[in-house]
């Protein structure tokens, strides 16, 4: 009832409720590290370019040139009557095509996976019901939320309300999918965070962020009831806030091209064991590809979120909430209600660690593919994706 009477200044404590709170504040603060993808892999080192300059003419040769008289000599061309070369059959040269590529008029279909159908969207916060959240990590530190980007990571976040339980599902951002058509748009074969941009570009309802949780919601069979939008600068502003975090980095990790915010690299050491992280650090440690690509990136990612959690709940955090409600407030894109963010908070502080469930499509889910593009991307295998999703669709 509070709530409802005090909606508006109210309102950036109870988005605190679900970014901030055991399970459902894994939401917004320990997913926005997934944005991290792309960045990684576009950077480049730092050259350094060499630049000689010309030889400017010595005194000498410059004094020689002044006293030279150059005198002209008049020559008279004697005309040709008659082309002496003899005539030439050559032919106009014809371009050939090197190889064919024919495009497919249709492409082929993944097959939808047949589901349990998901809880209904719940009334309170004792349940039942269910509400399933698509977190998008966007790559740089632009708030502009509705450019032609790509969303580079994408977490979809199950709450289940009359168990208290939660659960966490990681989606590769290569992973290549049948992208659903739109209007005049038919649907055509691509990376799966490729729809984020396609939403403006096709003016879906919602834009971007909506168009990509279709994209999700047609590839997997999965009900995606709202979203959240967030990029590199919300995240580490987040972590400094709360005085950073322990993680436990489980071996030395060494990138020797990790990207810098001035277009080059630098190398990063983090060592073995347990590391306090202050914004920046953790956005590293989110980012790089040290390790097995993409996998082993949110693995990485999963136990910073549970590291965040984790200094949430602590008691002397209680005095910065709410400046950290209000950096959030200001900071993210979502369509969450303030009535749906507070049931969420309500759930959220009630899951304990032991009922998260963490989720990750990884090498035995997926194949490496090469597109007729020369574009490296990820097959999913639905025969084994099919039981990692009826992890994450169970609960009430």
């Amino acid at each position: 009832m509070r709530l409802r009477n005090n909606r508006d200044s109210f309102f950036p404590f109870v988005i605190l409720g679900i970014f901030l709170t055991a399970g459902a504040g894994i939401l917004l603060l320990g997913f926005g590290l997934s944005w991290i993808v792309s960045s990684a892999e576009s950077a480049t080192p730092e050259t350094a370019v060499a630049v000689i300059p010309s030889p400017n003419p010595s005194p000498t040769q410059g004094s020689l040139l002044s006293r030279l008289t150059l005198t002209p000599q008049i020559v008279t061309p004697t005309p040709i009557k008659k082309d002496p070369r003899p005539p030439t059959n050559t032919p106009t040269p014809i371009f050939k095509a090197t190889g064919f590529y024919s495009v497919p008029m249709n492409p082929t279909p993944i097959p939808t996976q047949v589901l349990p159908p998901a809880a209904p969207f719940p009334s309170s916060c004792n349940g039942p019901g269910r509400i399933n959240v698509l977190v998008i990590g966007m790559d740089g530190r632009s708030a502009d939320y509705d450019r032609l980007a790509r969303a580079d990571a994408m977490v979809l976040i199950g709450i289940n309300f009359a168990d208290k339980s939660a659960q966490i599902l990681s989606i590769p951002r290569d992973l290549y999918v049948t992208i659903p058509g739109y209007g005049s748009a038919v649907p055509y074969e691509d990376r799966i965070n490729v729809a984020y941009a396609l939403g403006r570009r096709y003016d879906y309802p919602g834009g971007g962020p909506a168009f990509q949780a279709f994209a999700v919601s047609q590839t997997f069979n999965l009900r995606v009831d709202r979203t959240v939008v967030l990029n590199f600068t919300t995240f580490e502003n987040a972590i400094d806030a709360i005085g950073g975090v322990d993680v436990e980095v489980p071996q030395t990790i060494r990138d020797e091209r990790y990207p810098d915010d001035r277009d080059g690299t630098l190398v990063l050491e983090i060592p073995q064991g347990i590391v306090h992280m202050d914004g920046r650090v953790a956005l590293m440690y989110a980012r790089t590809r040290h390790g097995n690509s993409d996998f082993s990136r949110m693995q990485r990612q999963q136990s910073l979120m549970l590291a965040i959690r984790d200094k949430l709940l602590r008691p002397q955090t209680i005095t910065v909430l709410p400046s950290l409600a209000q950096l959030l407030y200001q900071s993210i894109r979502t369509d969450l209600t303030p009535e749906e963010v507070a049931l969420l908070g309500c759930a959220g502080t009630q899951i304990g660690k032991g009922s998260i469930t963490q989720i990750v499509i990884g090498p035995n889910q997926t194949e490496f593919f090469t597109t007729p593009s020369n574009a490296s991307v990820l097959k999913p295998r639905m025969d084994r994706i099919q039981s990692l999703l009826s992890v994450f669709n169970s609960g009430h």
